[in-house]
């Protein structure tokens, strides 16, 4: 697996243009440190992504459920394979991939065994892919070279990691409408963290009423449901580029423009439930709608097929056990200071 911490010595010119234009000011800045739990299974395998060209909406592909077993009539299962599988009965979970340890680190996740949570989704540590894998103050990414785009960008967003400790930054200018995947506001609570959302790789080209309307509202929603809830909001974002008829994908400033943008939102609650995520798909195009359900009417599957992501697995081991996870962020105070 590819890692690319993109330490600020050695950063392109593009990455640190960005920088620069979303500012270097650190003033007012103070130290901050940041712990947020999260309920995890344990596993010791990650996810294998897979990369590909999304589909078109409305196309489906048939899909193997990769714990789904083969033709049992050709299988010869031992007793002590079957005495293991009475005393293991079938997992019927959704296991739902975020990349704690690509994130925080093994040595920054302590681990504590708790009580298994009855919730038909949970999470696990993995990866919906693996190409060149950048971690950020308080964002992960997965950067594709091909379309010198996102494939993903997750982000968790609490009480903590949501507190506004930074003045607002002007606006590097609209003469490129250039959209953030890991929104800016969303990671104020240190100037750092702002910064990095400023950041060459986490910015798309993206239509400038999208930017200003509807994908505003939607990045405004994700910290409300956390807001209102107290809980983790976990949010995966990302471009799709879908075949249209009669229109060729172009580019802008080297980047590929997306057709659609995603956004798939998991809320964790304080008694380690997970619910269904709240999947939206919009065009990149002038909004449509002002209505934020015309755009949730797929899946995460569907999310899957058309963007060549892998975010859940189903069985992915049947000795797993649930557990909290306490991960740490440090951030930079105005005097350089951690």
């Amino acid at each position: 697996m590819k890692r690319n911490p993109e330490d600020r010595s050695t950063q392109s010119s593009d990455e640190l243009e960005t920088v620069e234009a979303a500012g270097e000011d650190r003033k007012g800045s103070g130290a901050n440190h940041k712990s947020t739990k999260s309920g995890l299974n344990q596993t010791s395998s990650a996810s294998q992504g897979r990369s590909g060209a999304g589909l078109p909406a409305g196309r489906k592909v048939a899909r193997k459920d990769p714990g789904a077993p083969d033709d049992q009539s050709s299988t010869d299962a031992s007793a002590s394979e079957s005495e293991e599988a009475e005393n293991h009965p079938e997992d019927e979970s959704i296991y739902i991939c975020i990349p704690v340890t690509e994130m925080f680190g093994t040595e920054h996740t302590p681990t504590e065994d708790v009580e298994n949570v009855d919730s038909l989704y949970k999470l696990i540590d993995g990866l919906p892919s693996a190409t060149d894998i950048r971690q950020r103050k308080s964002y992960t990414m997965s950067f594709s070279n091909e379309t010198n785009n996102a494939e993903w960008v997750y982000e968790i967003l609490n009480r903590e990691t949501l507190e506004d400790n930074c003045k607002k930054i002007k606006s590097f200018g609209d003469v490129y409408h250039k959209g953030h995947l890991a929104a800016a506001a969303n990671h104020r609570w240190c100037r750092e963290a702002y910064n990095d959302t400023y950041l060459f790789s986490n910015i798309i080209p993206q239509h400038k009423k999208l930017n200003q309307g509807m994908w505003k509202k939607l990045e405004k929603h994700c910290r409300r449901l956390q807001i209102n809830r107290d809980c983790n909001v976990h949010v995966y974002t990302g471009p799709l580029y879908l075949p249209e008829e009669n229109k060729e994908i172009d580019r802008l400033e080297g980047k590929l423009i997306p057709t659609h943008l995603f956004k798939v939102i998991i809320v964790e609650n304080t008694d380690g439930t997970v619910e269904e995520p709240e999947c939206y798909m919009m065009p990149n195009e002038e909004p449509q709608s002002k209505n934020l359900d015309d755009y949730s009417g797929n899946t995460i599957e569907d999310i899957e097929e058309y963007s060549g992501l892998t975010f859940i697995q189903r069985h992915p081991n049947a000795n797993m056990r649930d557990c909290v996870k306490t991960v740490t962020l440090r951030g930079e105070a105005g005097n350089g200071e951690s």
